[in-house]
C-alpha cells in the first residue's frame, strides 16, 4: 500500500528546539518523530512512501534516504513555494494512482492503519479522516459524524461554544486518487480548509474513522514532554530502542553504566551514552545518544538530546536539553527550561524555571537565568480569553510582558501602520498602556497615544485617525486586581481569532521584528478622543429632540474613571444631570431611587467604570430588571430607525424578537463576545456611526443606550414606567454547573446527540427549544463551567428546564469521568 508522509513542518512552537532541524527530525525516545511513524506504516504493510518537506528538506533527506535501509521506498516532493497541505500531495500525482494513505511525519500515535484503509474500503468511501477524542478540542478541527460515520460538518479549531464534538481531525487520511483532481494548483490548498469542505459540499461520501490508540500532534513543548512520559509509562505502542534491562530501565547498543552509577525507573539510556560513576538518572527521564553524566550529577524527569553533556554536581530537573549543550560543573537548570542546541551553561550558573535559551548561547559561570535569552518568559496559559488578554497586575501582567505583547501584536499587523494605546485612569492599566506603546514602537510602528478613555473610545478612536489597530488597557470587571487588554482591528472592533493566535505564536516564540534605532516608531499624544467620540455620538442620535426636552437625569458613576465624558453629557444635550455618589451593588441602587424622585427625574441609570453597562430607575424610583433594559434598548433603537436590524447575543430573551416585530424591525443573533456582535452590526449594514462603520452598540456601550433612551424619552410623552410596561413580559433564570475543562468536549457531544431530536441552534452553544420555552447550555471560555440560560412563560417553568439541563451536564460528566 502506498503512503504519503507530510513532512513540511516548521515546528514554530517547539522552538527553540526547531531552530536548528525540522519539527519530523525531532527527538522522542531517542528517535527522530518522523521515523516512529516510518515503524509505524511499515506495521501496517506500507512499503511505498513519498515525503512532502518543504522546512530544511535536506536534514531529512539525508536521515532517511531512499528508504531501503528501513525496509522500504521513500521518494520526496519539495515545496519551493507553499502549497498547502493538499496542494503539496497533489504535487506527488504520478504517484497517487491508487487508494492511498496519508499521515503527518511530526504527530506521534499508534492508531491501526489497517483497520482505518479496510473501514474507507467497506464505506465506499472517497475520503477517511481518521478521527481520536480529546479531551480539549479548541487548538484541533472538530469532526462531527452520524450514526453511521458518515461527515456531516467541520469546525476549525472551534470556541467553547462551538465545540459541538470531542471527535478531532488526527490529520491522518486515506483517500481515492480522483478527490486529489479537486486541489487547485494556482493558490494554497489546504485539506482542512479547503478540500474537505468542497468534497462535502458536493455530496462525496465521506466518513470520519473514530481511532482507537494513543495520538498527539506534539505541538508545543508540553506536549512534548509529556509524550515522553507516555512512552515511558507505556500508554503508546512505540519501539523504545536499547535492550529492556530491568523493569522500566533500557540501555541502548554502546551505553556505558558506571558501577555506582544510578539508574531509577523509567530511564532510556542512548547509544554510547555514559553514565559516571556518582551521576543519578531517571525518574522518567531519556538520556540521548553519546551524552554524557558527569559524576554527582542529577538528571530526574528530563529529555537529553545527542551529545548533551551534564557536568560534576550539575543538575537537570524536568527540563529539555538540546543536542550538544554543556551544563557545567555546579549549575542547574530547572523545571520547564529548555537550552536551544549548541549553548552553554556555565559553572554554577542557574537556568531558572520557564526558561528558554536559543541556540548557541552562552551563559557566564555564576550567573542567574530569570528569563529567556532573546526576549522574556512565555506565557504559561492560553493567552485570549473573551476579552482579550488578562491576568494579575504587575505579576502577570507586567511591564516587560506588556512592552513584548504589544511587540507582537504590531509585529502581526501591516509595517508602516499607526496603533492606537489607551487606558483607563487605573496606575496599573496606565503603566500597561505605556509599556504596550514602548513595545509597538520597538518594531517601528507609530503610537497615537488617546490617554484615559473608555472602550468605547478606544473603538471609536482606531477608525477615526485610520490606524491599524489598537490596545486598550483596564480593569477588570469582575477583579480589581486584574488587568485586561483588549485588541482591536482597523474598524474599531475585537481582532480575529486567527490574529489572536498570530500574536500567541509572535509572543510564545518571541520571533517579532525589530527597529533599527533610527526607525523605532514615533509617539503622538491625541488629546480630546472623548470629545470627539461625544460628537459622533451627537450625529447618530436626534441630539436636538433631546435639547428641546431639557430633560432631568440622575446618575451613578466613578468620577475618577467617567468624570470627564459624564461633565460633557449635559452640555452636549441640554440636560440636567445629578450625580449620586455610589455607584455599584444594592446601596447604590437605594441611593439613585432616592434622588430621582427627589430630583424629579426622568430616569436614572448606574453606569460601570468602563460605561458598559447600566442599569436603570425609572422616574418612580423602581428598577428596572435587564431584560426589560435590553428589550428598551432594542424599542428605542427601532422606533427611531423604521425597519432597522438590532444584534444581540444569543443568552438575550425572546422579548426582544417580539418588539421588533410589533416595529418591522429584525433581530439577529449573535455569539455572546464583542466581536462577533459587532461583526454581526457590520453583515447586517447597521449604520449607527461615521463612514458606515457600527462604532455605537448599545449592547457594549451603556452611554450611547443612554442616549438612546434619553432620544425616545424626549420624542414621547410616556414616561419611562408606561414604556417598561409595554414591554413583552421575559421569564429567565441563569445557573452556573462547574464542569472540569478535561470533560467539557465530552459533555458538549454527549449533549449534542440527546438533543439530536429536537430543534436546536447552533450560534454559540447549544440552544434546545421546546413547547415551554428554551434553553441555551454555553460553555465558558476562561474558566471551568457552563452557563446555562432558561426562559419559558413563567420563573418557575424556566426554573424547571434549566434544572432539567443542569441535571443532563450532571450526567454527561458521570458517563465520562
Amino acid at each position: 500500500m502506498k503512503a504519503v508522509i507530510m513532512a513540511g513542518g516548521k515546528g514554530t512552537r517547539l522552538r527553540p528546539l526547531t531552530c536548528t532541524l525540522p519539527k519530523p527530525m525531532v527527538p522522542v525516545a531517542c528517535r527522530p518523530m518522523m521515523e516512529h511513524v516510518v515503524n509505524l506504516l511499515l506495521a501496517h504493510g506500507f512499503r511505498d512512501l513519498a515525503c512532502t518537506l518543504c522546512y530544511m528538506p535536506d536534514t531529512i533527506q539525508s536521515h532517511f534516504g531512499d528508504g531501503a535501509s528501513l525496509g522500504c521506498s521513500i521518494r520526496y516532493s519539495v515545496e519551493e513555494t507553499p502549497l498547502g497541505t493538499a496542494g503539496s500531495v497533489r504535487a506527488l500525482a504520478d504517484f497517487l494512482d491508487e487508494t492511498f494513505l496519508v499521515i503527518s511525519g511530526d504527530a506521534l500515535t499508534d492508531v491501526d492503519l489497517a483497520s482505518a484503509v479496510e473501514f474507507h474500503r467497506q464505506k465506499g468511501a472517497a475520503a477517511t479522516i481518521v478521527l481520536t477524542r480529546v479531551e480539549t478540542p479548541l487548538e484541533y478541527g472538530v469532526v462531527i459524524v452520524d450514526g453511521d460515520c458518515r461527515i456531516t460538518r467541520f469546525l476549525e479549531k472551534p470556541s467553547w461554544g462551538e465545540v459541538f464534538s470531542d471527535t478531532v481531525n488526527t490529520g491522518i487520511y486515506v483517500l481515492e486518487p480522483d478527490v486529489m483532481e479537486l486541489v487547485e494548483a494556482s493558490r494554497e490548498f489546504d485539506f482542512s480548509k479547503n478540500l474537505f469542505p468542497r468534497l462535502l459540499g458536493d455530496g462525496y461520501p465521506m466518513f470520519g474513522y473514530v481511532a482507537e490508540g494513543y495520538w498527539c500532534d506534539v505541538g508545543n513543548l508540553e506536549q512534548y514532554r509529556n509524550t515522553h512520559l507516555d512512552i515511558l509509562d507505556g500508554r503508546v505502542r512505540v519501539a523504545i530502542p536499547g535492550e529492556l534491562v530491568d523493569e522500566g530501565v533500557w540501555i541502548d547498543e554502546g551505553a556505558e553504566i558506571e558501577t555506582g552509577a544510578i539508574l531509577r525507573a523509567p530511564v532510556v539510556v542512548g547509544p554510547r551514552a555514559r553514565v559516571e560513576k556518582g551521576a543519578v538518572a531517571g525518574d522518567y527521564s531519556v538520556i540521548g545518544a553519546a551524552s554524557i553524566l558527569a559524576g554527582g550529577s542529577s538528571v530526574r524527569r528530563s529529555i537529553l538530546w545527542p551529545g548533551a553533556f551534564v557536568g560534576q554536581n550539575a543538575q537537570v530537573h524536568a527540563a529539555i536539553i538540546a543536542s550538544r549543550v554543556s551544563v557545567k560543573a555546579g549549575a542547574s537548570v530547572l523545571e520547564g527550561a529548555v537550552v536551544g542546541s549548541g549553548s552553554s551553561i556555565g559553572e554554577r550558573a542557574q537556568v531558572k524555571a520557564g526558561v528558554k535559551i536559543w541556540p548557541d548561547k552562552a551563559v557566564d559561570g555564576g550567573s542567574q537565568v530569570n528569563a529567556s535569552l532573546v526576549w522574556g518568559a512565555p506565557w504559561s496559559k492560553r493567552l485570549f480569553g473573551r476579552l482579550g488578554v488578562a491576568g494579575l497586575s504587575n505579576i502577570e501582567v507586567t511591564p516587560d510582558f506588556a512592552a513584548r505583547l504589544g511587540a507582537a501584536y504590531a509585529s502581526c499587523l501591516p509595517e508602516g501602520g499607526t496603533v492606537t494605546v489607551s487606558s483607563d485612569v487605573h496606575p496599573a492599566s496606565k503603566m500597561t498602556r505605556a509599556s504596550l506603546a514602548c513595545g509597538v514602537m520597538s518594531v517601528g510602528a507609530a503610537v497615537a497615544d488617546l490617554g484615559d478613555a473608555t472602550t468605547a473610545v478606544a473603538r471609536y478612536g482606531v477608525p477615526a485617525l485610520r490606524a491599524a489597530g489598537g490596545m486598550h488597557a483596564r480593569v477588570s470587571p469582575t477583579d480589581d486586581n486584574v488587568t485586561v487588554i483588549e485588541f482591536l482591528d482597523s474598524r474599531g472592533i475585537n481582532i480575529d481569532k486567527a490574529l489572536e493566535r498570530k500574536i500567541e505564536n509572535a509572543l510564545l516564540t518571541e520571533d517579532y521584528r525589530r527597529a533599527a534605532p533610527s526607525r523605532v516608531g514615533g509617539l503622538l499624544r491625541e488629546t480630546g478622543m472623548t470629545a470627539l467620540y461625544l460628537d459622533a455620538m451627537e450625529r447618530a442620535v436626534d441630539a436636538e429632540s433631546i435639547r428641546r426636552a431639557r430633560l432631568c437625569l440622575v446618575a451613578g458613576y466613578d468620577e475618577d474613571y467617567l468624570g470627564d465624558v459624564m461633565s460633557l453629557i449635559p452640555g452636549a444635550f441640554c440636560c440636567t444631570l445629578k450625580q449620586t455618589r455610589a455607584f455599584q451593588g444594592a446601596w447604590a441602587m437605594a441611593e439613585l431611587a432616592d434622588a430621582v424622585v427627589a430630583e424629579g427625574a426622568r430616569l436614572g441609570v448606574l453606569l460601570d467604570r468602563n460605561a458598559e453597562q447600566l442599569a436603570l430607575v425609572n422616574e418612580r424610583g423602581e428598577s428596572v430588571c435587564d431584560e426589560d433594559v435590553l428589550a428598551l434598548i432594542c424599542s428605542a433603537l427601532l422606533k427611531s430607525r423604521a425597519g432597522g436590524t438590532v444584534v444581540v447575543p444569543v443568552t438575550a430573551p425572546g422579548a426582544i424578537e417580539k418588539v421588533a416585530m410589533g416595529l418591522r424591525g429584525r433581530v439577529v443573533r449573535s455569539q455572546a463576545n464583542p466581536r462577533s456582535m459587532m461583526e454581526k452590526a457590520i453583515e447586517a449594514r447597521v449604520t449607527m456611526g461615521e463612514a458606515g462603520v457600527p462604532q455605537f452598540q448599545p449592547m457594549l456601550d451603556g452611554l450611547f443606550a443612554l442616549v438612546v433612551l434619553l432620544e425616545q424619552l424626549a420624542q414621547g410623552s410616556e414616561p419611562l414606567s408606561l414604556m417598561v410596561s409595554a414591554m413583552p413580559r421575559s421569564f429567565m433564570t441563569r445557573r452556573l454547573v462547574d464542569c472540569p475543562w478535561q470533560s467539557k468536549g465530552r459533555v458538549m457531544r454527549h449533549l449534542i446527540e440527546e438533543t439530536d431530536s429536537e430543534e436546536v441552534q447552533l450560534v454559540d452553544g447549544i440552544k434546545v427549544y421546546t413547547d415551554q420555552g428554551w434553553t441555551l447550555i454555553l460553555p465558558d471560555s476562561e474558566d471551568p463551567v457552563f452557563h446555562v440560560y432558561s426562559e419559558a412563560a413563567s420563573q418557575e417553568i424556566a426554573e424547571e428546564i434549566a434544572g432539567i439541563y443542569v441535571s443532563r451536564i450532571a450526567d454527561a460528566m458521570g458517563d465520562v469521568e
